[in-house]
């Protein structure tokens, strides 16, 4: 079942709902089916696996969702299922993570401006206090952290150690990130 949903094969996924199986099992690394589709950018076996009133927010052992997994993988066509299906976007995992600040992390700029035009909250800290801003700094893309500041990051919140966006920007040493930065400083904004 979950090697079906993993592996995009909706012919066998189809055989074995037919079947009545307890569709919330998990496997022995806590993912159900669900998971493992978002997680393997399987959008067909999601959409049929929801259909199936699976639970869009249910957690594996880490606390992740679905939607955190498609973050992971990228994958803008399951992230857009699941938000046809009312997943939410702002859900934490056990670190505090969100999807957008994976996302982030990833570099996926699409995936982040997608969650963000449906109303993701970019200010969300995780339990470091890292925000998506901070991360996308830290992993050196121009293009998202410009996502995130046009959908409402606020580049001046500080992790738990007093650090700010400008200090993962300095880290990164890109200058065009320091420069969108520095422009969304008091006084600069546009």
């Amino acid at each position: 079942f979950h090697l079906c949903a993993s592996r995009g094969r909706l012919d066998c996924l189809e055989v074995i709902l037919a079947h009545g199986p307890d569709i919330n099992v998990t496997d022995g690394t806590g993912f159900s089916a669900l998971h493992l589709a978002a997680k393997n950018c399987q959008p067909e076996c999601l959409k049929r696996l929801l259909q199936e009133r699976l639970s869009v927010d249910s957690t594996d052992s880490f606390g992740r969702t679905a939607l955190h997994h498609a973050a992971v993988s990228g994958c803008l066509s399951c992230t857009e299922t699941l938000w046809d299906f009312k997943a939410s976007l702002d859900a934490q995992d056990g670190d505090g993570v969100t999807a957008l600040i994976l996302g982030a992390q990833m570099s996926r700029v699409e995936l982040c401006a997608f969650l963000l035009d449906r109303g993701a909250n970019p200010n969300i800290q995780d339990s470091q206090g890292r925000s998506a801003l901070m991360l996308a700094c830290e992993s050196d893309s121009a293009e998202t952290v410009e996502a995130l500041l046009r959908g409402g990051a606020n580049p001046h919140l500080a992790d738990a150690l007093g650090h700010h966006a400008a200090h993962y920007s300095a880290t990164a040493g890109n200058q065009r990130i320091a420069q969108l930065l520095q422009n969304r400083a008091p006084g600069n904004q546009r």
